[in-house]
């Protein structure tokens, strides 16, 4: 199934995808909380980190439309599986993190 606006936006909604997210999420805060405070923008990327760390759920809830419509996971398929009744992506995590990372100043509102 081609990727399309309403498929990324019906992944970003989807609640397997958010759990799977968080997770990513939290991996990436990890090493911007970790990141030497003399990284350009280090206080506004740090402030997302710790708004992650504190609340990833909800987080990745908030975020999910952004990371969905990034260039890797346009590119993968998405598709909704109607017998389990939630919406999949070919996306690994690896390019789902990858994407996180791409977009992290974007996120941070740098």
């Amino acid at each position: 199934m081609p990727t399309t606006p309403r498929s990324q936006m019906t992944l970003a909604t989807d609640t397997n995808f958010q759990r799977r997210l968080a997770s990513l999420l939290l991996q990436e805060g990890a090493v911007v909380a970790a990141e030497d405070p003399a990284t350009p923008n280090h206080d506004k990327r740090r402030a997302l980190a710790d708004r992650i760390i504190a609340s990833p759920l909800a987080m990745a809830a908030q975020l999910a439309p952004t990371v969905a419509n990034g260039t890797n996971l346009v590119a993968a398929d998405t598709q909704y599986d109607f017998e389990g009744g939630f919406t999949i992506t070919t996306a690994a995590d690896d390019a789902i993190r990858s994407q996180i990372a791409t977009l992290w100043n974007l996120m941070a509102g740098v």
